[in-house]
This record gives C-alpha cells, sequence and structure tokens, in this order.
C-alpha cells in the first residue's frame, strides 16, 4: 500500500523518515566507539580494514550517515509541509468550490504546538539523563564522548534549548535539537516558501540549479542559512513540481532500460551524500567544502527517488519501517542522551556493550514519547488549531456585520443632477 487514502501521504516517505532517523541512532552509536570517533575527525592513522576505514571512507558510510540523514529530514519537511497548502487549494478547485485556500490561521498554531511540546520534553528528559549519569570529570576516552563532558543544565540554557529559536549555538544537553531551529524557522515562513514553490512550476530546473548553488555557498563561507535552508526549498520544489514529475517518472520507467535508469538514480542519491567521506583523502580547502555541499543533491535524489517510483515504495511500506516513521520525530529527540548515558557508562573497552543496551532501550523510549507525549500533543495542537480558526472567522464574520449596519445607517447620498432633472 504505497499511499494512504484518507489524507494523500505517501506511506513511503513516513518509513523513509523512519529509516533517517534510525540511521542518526546509529550514526550517534557509532561514535562511542574511539577508533571510529577518530576516524570520524580526521583520515590520518586510519588503518585500512578497521572500523574506522570500513564506516568513514567506504560505501559503507552510508550506514552511519547521521548529519547526512538530518539534510533528509529537511527536504522531507520542504515536501511535505508545501504539499499540504497546494493540495488544499487544488481540492476546492477540483470540488467546483471557490478557491479559499489554505487555513494558514490554524496551521501556526497547530504547528508550533505539534513541535515545542515533544521539544520541551525531551530537553527535560535529557538534563534527568545527564543527571542520573553524570558526565563532568569522568574520562571515559574517545574523542566523541570528550566532547559531550559538563554540558550545562541551568535553568537558562534548557530554556534556551527548549525555545530552539531562542538559544545560542549549538545545544549541549539534547545537541540533535539544531535541527529544529531550521525546522521552526521553515515552519514560520512556509507561507513565502509556498508562494515561492508555486513560482518554481516554471522553470523548475533554473530554480534547483539556483537552490542548489545558494547552498554550495553557504558550505564554501560556512554560513549555516544558506547551507540549510536550500534543502528545505529543493523539498517544495519537488512538492510543487510533484504530478509533472510523477508523470515524468511513469514515462521513463515505461522505457526500455528505465528501470536500470532509476536503479543508477537510487544509487546515485547515497553516492552524493557521502561523497565527502570517499573523497576526503584526495580534497581538502575549498574543493573538500564543496564536495561536503554534494550531500544537498543528494538529499534530495534520496527523497524523490522514494516519493516517485513505486517499486521503491513498495518495501518501504513494510510494517516495521511504517512504525519506525511513526515514531521518528520521538526517537530523534529521545536517544542521544540515553547513547552518551550507556557509552560512559561502559566506557570506551566495551562501546559495543553500550550500544546493545541504548539502541533497544532508545526505540522503547522513542514508542512511550509517541504514545504519552507526541500524540497528546497532536491533540492539542489540532483543537488550538481549530478553535483558532473559528475565532477568527468569528471575529471576521462580526467585523462584516458590523461594515453592513454601519452602511446602512448612512443617510441616503443625494441624486447626481441629471437624475434630478429627470425626476
Amino acid at each position: 500500500m504505497p499511499r494512504l487514502p484518507s489524507s494523500g501521504r505517501l506511506v513511503a516517505l513516513d518509513a523513509l523518515r523512519g529509516v533517517a532517523a534510525g540511521i542518526v541512532l546509529v550514526h550517534h552509536v557509532s561514535m562511542t566507539a574511539p577508533g571510529i570517533a577518530a576516524a570520524y575527525q580526521s583520515t590520518v592513522g586510519v588503518d585500512t580494514g578497521s572500523a574506522g576505514w570500513w564506516s568513514t571512507l567506504t560505501p559503507l558510510k552510508f550506514l552511519v550517515a547521521g548529519p547526512e540523514f538530518v539534510l533528509v529530514f529537511f527536504v522531507l519537511s520542504g515536501f511535505v509541509l508545501v504539499r499540504s497548502p497546494l493540495a488544499s487549494r487544488a481540492a476546492s478547485t477540483a470540488n467546483g468550490l471557490a478557491a479559499r485556500g489554505y487555513d494558514w490561521v490554524a496551521y501556526y498554531p497547530r504547528r508550533i504546538i505539534r513541535l515545542a511540546i515533544p521539544v520541551v520534553v525531551s530537553v527535560a528528559l535529557a538534563a534527568a539523563w545527564i543527571l542520573l549519569v553524570p558526565r563532568a570529570g569522568i574520562d571515559v576516552g574517545g574523542s566523541w564522548l570528550k566532547r559531550q563532558d559538563n554540558p550545562d543544565i541551568g535553568l537558562p540554557n534548557l530554556l534556551g534549548e527548549a525555545s530552539v529559536i531562542g538559544g545560542s549555538g549549538r545545544p549541549d544537553v539534547n545537541p540533535p535539537l539544531w535541527s529544529l531551529t531550521w525546522e521552526m524557522w521553515f515552519s514560520l515562513l512556509l507561507p513565502i516558501c509556498v508562494l515561492l514553490a508555486v513560482a518554481t512550476r516554471r522553470l523548475p530546473a533554473l530554480w534547483a540549479a539556483v537552490f542548489l548553488a545558494v547552498s554550495a555557498t553557504g558550505y564554501v563561507t560556512g554560513i549555516e542559512p544558506l547551507m540549510y535552508l536550500p534543502a528545505f526549498g529543493l523539498g517544495a520544489l519537488l512538492a510543487a513540481n510533484y504530478e509533472s514529475l510523477s508523470a515524468w517518472a511513469a514515462r521513463v520507467a515505461a522505457r526500455r532500460g528505465g528501470t536500470a535508469i532509476w536503479v543508477g538514480v537510487t544509487a546515485l542519491g547515497p553516492a552524493l551524500l557521502v561523497s565527502h567521506w570517499l573523497l576526503r583523502p584526495q580534497l581538502s580547502g575549498l574543493w573538500g567544502d564543496l564536495t561536503l555541499a554534494l550531500r544537498v543533491p543528494g538529499a534530495v535524489l534520496v527523497v524523490a527517488v522514494v516519493a516517485l517510483w513505486p517499486p521503491l515504495q513498495r518495501p518501504l511500506s513494510a510494517r516495521p519501517l511504517v512504525w519506525l516513521g511513526r515514531v521518528s520525530f520521538s526517537l530523534y529527540l529521545v536517544h542521544f542522551p540515553v547513547v552518551v548515558a550507556f557509552g560512559t557508562m561502559f566506557g570506551p573497552g566495551r562501546w559495543w556493550v553500550g550500544a546493545l543496551v541504548s539502541v533497544p532501550l532508545s526505540l522503547v523510549l522513542a514508542q512511550l514519547m509517541y504514545l504519552w507525549v507526541e500524540l497528546p500533543s497532536q491533540r492539542l495542537a489540532n483543537w488550538t488549531g481549530r478553535w483558532a480558526s473559528e475565532k477568527a472567522g468569528a471575529l471576521r464574520r462580526r467585523g462584516g456585520r458590523r461594515a453592513d449596519a454601519s452602511a446602512s445607517a448612512r443617510p441616503a447620498a443625494p441624486a447626481p443632477e441629471n437624475e434630478r432633472a429627470s425626476a
């Protein structure tokens, strides 16, 4: 079942979000291994055939490409959030109704509450893990775990991280929240992004080139908004042109050799995602930064292939992956302090024991977070959105009645001179 008829959502894209969250989890677990963490920082001294070599200098890097799959999240968000307003307007037109547009009054409280409540709870849980398994002053070995030492659990820092866009710098209590900053900014700017997405229906290839050029500039200059926001824009471009792209994809698949073309495009996405790592020993400086920028088109291809090629949607619609997609947001929010806690507890010599504990525990906590926090926050968000929309509608109707009453209370205007003369 590649589609959910009730909402028009692609089940496979939800599952892809779950796969991305799982890879982020595996990435953080792998970083508790000292050899892998050292190879992640530098290729110097990395022995061929070692765990660090396999996980950073071979195509297997795709399986632990955590930061790269965060960009997949961004493309998915651009696709899903922009597609909803476009689909709402198209449905009104198709039913012969006046195109009323998207309910933006309901959208804003719904989206903010949907993101904010799980984030606040995740910060509180992360602080609890830090208090339960202290990190300060413990030399556990491994460069990555050392960087997690002594996070600031003071109230001002906790509030800054929980506010997502109110903090300064990368979070240290729950570091994965850095990506939620860009998710929130894109959510706030969504009306502008929808207008921009509609504009991309003319010359979409040119717009894609512009977005990619902006992201490459961001990676070269180190300007984070230029690095990350174009990924949302490319997802929005994919959403705005989805119908025409789907028709094109079907024509390609129907050609002789069409399946081979799609297999090649499917492989190209992951290759671009990890190309920086494969080329890192040979390139540095500007060229190294440009290879980092290749992860953006790689993320777009990963999402586009899943959205457009049905043979790939079927395996991604398997129940375990659908479940993983359902709890993906919760998994992303809760896993990091668990991984660090058990990495610290078992130390570098037994990092794999910490992995055996932290991975299943993170999945269990993600399910509980989904049931006890995420679902209630979704219900509250939907209720608040409806309430805000109804209040705004009542205010508009009241204003309209007042305007009508004011117009009827005015004295009649004198007839024009020619009308008086004819009378």
